[in-house]
């Protein structure tokens, strides 16, 4: 259930578990032009929190409201423990497309590390399938300088999943001449392909001996006490393998 009020947006603050790092300062102007003329037509969602209220959703809404001066502005309060309103925050993000793949991928890092959350159950809460987490989560492996390209939009999500094929220095060589030269997604992947040939690679001829030593590891820190799990995620051309130690 959700009580209907009106609150002044100075009295909301951020949600930690916003996903969503960069707004686009055109659009919110634009949107801050609509809100003085018409009024904020769809309530944000918040919850109470030390005095005031949290957000929930709406954070681009509550960005406008603020920049257009809006004194009150609509809001659902809900009761939502922080695990839920983590949950909600990433979902609508989700299904309005709002994130960068990098954004989404972040969002979801935090929300496992914050709640426990298995890569099923992340998968669950916000609608999707668990290889789709998997491989959103692959691009974290990416340095700095190749995520900014993508936060900046001179990369997508496949050129960034054609990236991971690359290792080392080169992959950041790579991202950058692509970035430059404005290269197609087909593009970076063939070029990727054509690199990762070059470089050499011992082949697991039975990948059960390399997974029950990492599986009878796995067992034997746990029973020392340790809290660590092991996801396996099949690829046409091997098995990835994730190994997560939760530091409480």
């Amino acid at each position: 259930m959700a009580d209907y009020v009106e609150i002044s947006p100075h009295d909301v603050r951020r949600s930690p578990f916003q996903a969503r790092r960069t707004f686009d300062e055109g659009e919110l102007g634009r949107l801050a032009a609509s809100l003085r003329e018409h009024g904020m037509l769809q309530p944000v969602v918040v919850r109470e929190a030390d005095g005031g209220y949290e957000l929930v959703a709406g954070e681009r809404r509550l960005r406008a409201a603020i920049a257009a001066g809006l004194d009150r502005i609509p809001a659902l309060v809900r009761t939502e423990d922080d695990a839920r309103s983590a949950a909600l925050g990433l979902v609508e993000n989700l299904q309005r497309r709002d994130l960068s793949p990098i954004e989404e991928a972040e969002g979801y890092r935090r929300a496992m590390q914050e709640f426990g959350w298995t890569q099923a159950e992340l998968a669950r809460r916000v609608g999707k399938s668990q290889p789709s987490v998997a491989n959103k989560l692959r691009l974290l492996q990416l340095g700095e300088e190749i995520r900014a390209l993508a936060q900046s939009g001179e990369l997508g999500e496949r050129h960034l999943r054609a990236l991971l094929q690359v290792q080392g220095a080169r992959r950041v060589e790579l991202a950058k001449e692509a970035a430059a030269g404005g290269w197609t997604a087909r593009e970076v992947e063939q070029r990727a392909k054509g690199i990762s040939r070059e470089m050499p690679r011992r082949v697991v001829r039975d990948v059960r001996i390399v997974l029950n030593a990492l599986r009878t590891s796995i067992e034997r820190l746990r029973a020392a006490g340790v809290a660590v799990e092991m996801d396996e995620t099949e690829h046409d051309d091997g098995l990835e393998v994730r190994i997560r130690i939760w530091r409480r």
